[in-house]
């Protein structure tokens, strides 16, 4: 009998040659009984990159694919399996009823924001000639505030295009959120000509 892990009495050669055939398959956790040896193979895990680090990450499956359970991780938080791979399911419900604001993020960006606001029933709060300024209320979070704008470039087929921009929730009117977004105060914003 070959010998594996430098195993040397009969009785530890008699589980050596399975265990190292074990690990030489892929496994990563074993267990055993008296009779028989139990093992799970070596999970396929999916990161996303840094500069400093890296994260489990996969927008299209499980971040962790194991034997035990599938994990399934956004930018590295723990969300559920339909986060991933039926984001077409989630509701402003879904969104109301999560009490982890991590996951409720993902869940946001997952929906659009756009689309959330359409369903959570968000209410206009300004309007002017720049744009029409959103908010909703989320549960045990900031508000969600975006301003809508319409591209000023009409589209080949002559549509002008409607923009969502999530500017910060202490926003008052369109303008000062458009305004933001090109990181100035309301009263210096006045395009002469938009492009």
């Amino acid at each position: 009998m070959t010998t594996h892990f430098g195993a040397k009495t009969d009785a530890v050669k008699a589980w050596s040659k399975p265990l190292f055939e074990a690990f030489v398959s892929g496994a990563w956790f074993l267990y055993w009984t008296d009779t028989t040896l139990y093992w799970v193979s070596k999970p396929t895990v999916h990161v996303e990159r840094l500069p400093q680090s890296r994260r489990l990450h996969n927008d299209s499956g499980p971040a962790l694919e194991s034997d035990i359970e599938n994990l399934y991780f956004v930018h590295g938080v723990l969300v559920p399996a339909f986060v991933v791979v039926r984001p077409d399911w989630i509701t402003a419900k879904h969104i109301q009823q999560e009490i982890n604001v991590e996951v409720r993020r993902v869940m946001i960006e997952k929906m659009t924001p756009e689309k959330y606001l359409s369903e959570s029933g968000a209410k206009p709060i300004h309007s002017d000639d720049f744009g029409t300024l959103y908010r909703t209320e989320v549960p045990g979070d900031e508000p969600i505030t975006m301003v809508k704008v319409v591209n000023s470039t009409p589209e080949p087929s002559g549509v002008f295009k409607d923009y969502w921009l999530r500017v910060p929730p202490d926003m008052k009117t369109a303008r000062q959120a458009v305004a933001w977004t090109f990181s100035m105060e309301e009263n210096e914003y006045d395009p002469m000509i938009q492009t």
